[in-house]
């Protein structure tokens, strides 16, 4: 564990899924554009919730996540990443969330990102969330760019070498969801601003320490996420 108090998780950062393309080589740093800082965004209010969005609708089955277009993925988002994207920017991934701690009414997590790539590339701050439920409904998250477990705010860039991981802290609290609610089905995780989003499907069933599972993230579930950081930091 680092001096900046990340949470311990002791062999669950080797696990890592959801693909893309390739990485290209890194640029200079000094020549890396500066992060936005980080945001928040509210959850919904009454007028952003149809007539019975609490109960399954008649309404067609949702798009699989592999045929989602790169439209369709931004517009699940709920805050962009504040990183800029570059040609240094990871693309070939694997992301994954997983739940590995709970305290009354709250849900701890670590978002990793491994370069499952063939060259060296990088990430940078706060990656942008959102989520599709099971009902096929785009989730209005109260989202914070803000680590849940000590606040930190760097921004570092974060080289990963091939079979390399970032990864950053993950809270969901509040109006968790429930078995008869709807709830996650599909993450949309944005590594820069501007790119294609990786989709990280996940399930409500299961308990903590496996990968993607355990997820009861709902609709007025309040959501959490640090900044990246070496896997090596939350260890």
């Amino acid at each position: 564990m680092t001096t900046r108090g990340r949470l311990v998780v002791a062999g669950l950062l080797a696990l890592t899924s959801g693909t893309l393309a390739a990485c290209a080589n890194p640029a200079d740093p000094a020549a890396t554009p500066t992060p936005n800082a980080p945001a928040s965004t509210p959850g919904p209010t009454e007028s952003d919730l149809p007539p019975g969005w609490d109960e399954p609708g008649d309404g067609p089955t949702p798009t699989p996540a592999d045929e989602l277009t790169a439209e369709q993925l931004s517009s699940i988002l709920r805050l962009p990443a504040t990183a800029p994207v570059s040609a240094a920017t990871c693309t070939d991934v694997d992301v994954h969330l997983t739940f590995v701690d709970a305290a009354t009414g709250h849900r701890y997590g670590i978002l990793s990102v491994e370069n499952v790539g063939d060259a060296r590339c990088e990430v940078r701050g706060y990656p942008g969330l959102g989520v599709r439920g099971s009902w096929g409904s785009t989730f209005v998250l109260a989202l914070e760019q803000r680590d849940p477990i000590d606040g930190g705010t760097q921004q570092g860039v974060v080289p990963l070498d091939p079979g390399a991981r970032a990864v950053a802290n993950v809270e969901w609290t509040g109006a968790l969801a429930g078995a008869d609610s709807e709830h996650a089905e599909l993450l949309v995780v944005q590594l820069a601003a501007g790119a294609t989003p990786v989709t990280v499907p996940v399930s409500y069933d299961g308990g903590h320490g496996t990968r993607d599972v355990g997820i009861d993230i709902g609709m007025e579930t309040t959501v959490r996420v640090g900044p990246l950081a070496p896997a090596t930091s939350l260890s």
